[in-house]
């Protein structure tokens, strides 16, 4: 590639990790047989985010379930045009609500701000987490006021366990109550700029890629890294990755489980795909390794 190349290249990945998306919810809890509210409940910062509310057994045990970009409480419609490209097929979360639900936990799925029915925050911007984590914030708290005796569990998804990672470091006393977490896909800046950029050539490829992305949305690559903040995680936590992910590298939940404080941690890889994609359906098709974690912690 030439010089130009490189520009438009990096251009393109710097607009678009800058910005929301809305996907469609094609799918409901009822659809799978099971009862379901729709609820609504601010950020921290009065951001109004939607969700859905699926009570089961007790009510006693709940886990909180956020999403990655472009995706919403539903999952992500990967299987219709315009967003076929990462794998074709479609990614639905309500299949791992309904193993929950039996396993008498309920749900809280909620949408990212820009994301679903939830509002758009800074005019779509995303932060990949910088912004994000106050949605996180504002789910616990909603949690904690309407459901004061539940034990509590995060399954957080790639840019909303970025989020979830910068909430914890940035207001730890929120999360005193939260019995343990699944980190499915957190991610760090500096793989996925080597993967997309730094191993097809391009030279300086990190600075030239931070100008961009300051360009379209004033954040720095730095601000949501997952890695930088793994050391504030300090409940039981697994981390989920496709281990041969080509949109990053295995170090990055390899760093992020090790530098985890709690001796209580897992990292599970999923292997056999480069897709990333594939992990945020493993759960939804394989259940079992999901229920086993919060059956220990909760």
């Amino acid at each position: 590639m030439d010089t130009a190349q490189e520009d438009a290249m990096i251009d393109a990945i710097a607009k678009g990790v800058s910005y929301s998306f809305r996907t469609p919810i094609l799918r409901r809890p009822s659809d799978f047989g099971m009862a379901y509210e729709d609820v609504f409940f601010p950020a921290m910062d009065g951001v109004m985010l939607d969700g859905w509310y699926i009570p089961a057994g007790k009510g006693d045990k709940l886990i909180i379930v956020n999403h990655f970009i472009g995706a919403n409480r539903y999952g992500y419609p990967g299987h219709l045009e315009p967003w076929t490209g990462q794998g074709g097929f479609e990614v639905n979360f309500i299949e791992a609500y309904k193993a929950l639900h039996d396993a008498g936990y309920s749900v809280l799925a909620y949408d990212l701000r820009g994301h679903g029915h939830s509002a758009a925050g800074a005019d779509n911007i995303t932060g990949v987490g910088a912004i994000e984590w106050r949605d996180v914030i504002g789910s616990v708290r909603y949690a904690k006021e309407r459901f004061p005796n539940a034990k509590v569990a995060l399954h957080s998804q790639c840019m909303g366990c970025n989020s979830t990672f910068i909430a914890m470091e940035k207001h730890p006393e929120e999360f005193e109550h939260i019995s343990c977490m699944i980190a499915l896909q957190p991610l760090s800046a500096a793989p996925f700029i080597e993967r997309a950029l730094s191993d097809q050539g391009v030279e300086n490829a990190v600075e030239r890629f931070n100008e961009r992305y300051s360009y379209y949305c004033s954040f720095r690559h730095t601000d949501s890294n997952a890695i930088a903040r793994a050391d504030k995680v300090t409940v039981p936590t697994m981390v989920v990755q496709v281990k041969d992910d080509m949109t990053t590298k295995p170090s990055d939940a390899q760093g992020i489980h090790d530098l985890l404080p709690n001796p209580d941690k897992k990292l599970l890889w999923i292997e056999g795909t480069p897709v990333r994609y594939e992990g945020y359906r493993y759960f939804s098709k394989n259940p079992a390794e999901m229920v086993a974690w919060y059956d220990a912690h909760l």
